[in-house]
């Protein structure tokens, strides 16, 4: 009788042992699963040729050559770019929302309408491109410089240009409420009807017939700023004429 109690006894632990074993398996593998859902996210290796209007979020582009390419409306959000050679392309209406564009060669590009909000744009050449009506609100231009580039009517609140040369630059009628240009080169550069509520332009300069006409200053910080030769026929700030 105690023998076959203690068989009864060690086949009751076996079962117990088998079952944890399946409950403990099952759970690894639910947190597996959930980890690889959870990088759904990142970048992606992708193959292929880009072309206008074709989806290529989220892919790992690092140092491709893309000059001189029609890649008007493609989706490049959250993809990484960084390096990448970008002269002269066509971008114009395009996705790059979150993108990484650091030390991307971005001469004579054309981003004219496109969306480039949370995306990192520092160190990079913007020589003679076309941002007119570019949607970056709150981007960090950090390091880049964009001599003669087109700002027309673009969505640049927010922006920060803090040391960063805008030389020869149009601004005209672009959004820059609460921009920073502290200590940036605006030598030149045409912000006429610009927005430049609540901007901070200390210790800028703006000499070299720069223009602000029309441009509404009100609340902007222009502590320091060198404006001798520039047009200040600008409303709602005591240097305008």
């Amino acid at each position: 009788m105690m023998k076959e109690n203690q068989v009864l006894l060690m086949g009751i632990i076996s079962v117990l042992l088998i079952s944890f074993s399946a409950s403990s398996a099952s759970a690894t593998s639910s947190s597996s699963m959930s980890g690889v859902m959870n990088t759904s996210s990142a970048t992606k290796m992708c193959f292929g040729k880009p072309t206008p209007y074709s989806d290529w979020s989220h892919c790992d582009m690092r140092y491709m050559n893309l000059a001189n390419r029609d890649l008007t409306g493609i989706n490049l959000s959250g993809a990484n770019l960084q390096g990448m050679r970008l002269y002269a392309t066509n971008l114009s209406g395009a996705n790059l929302a979150g993108a990484n564009l650091q030390y991307a060669n971005l001469n004579v590009v054309n981003l004219s309408s496109a969306n480039l909000v949370d995306a990192n744009l520092q160190y990079i050449d913007f020589y003679y491109a076309d941002l007119s009506h570019a949607n970056m609100q709150n981007v960090n231009f950090h390091g880049s410089r964009f001599p003669t580039a087109n700002f027309q009517g673009a969505n640049l609140m927010g922006a920060n240009f803090s040391g960063a040369d805008t030389e020869l630059c149009n601004f005209q009628n672009a959004t820059l409420s609460n921009a920073d240009f502290e200590q940036a080169n605006m030598f030149g550069d045409d912000f006429s009807g610009a927005n430049l509520t609540h901007a901070s332009l200390i210790n800028g300069n703006f000499g070299g017939g720069g223009s602000v006409a029309g441009a509404n200053l009100k609340d902007a910080n222009v502590s320091g700023l060198n404006t001798a030769g520039a047009d200040l026929s600008c409303i709602g700030n005591p240097i305008c004429d």
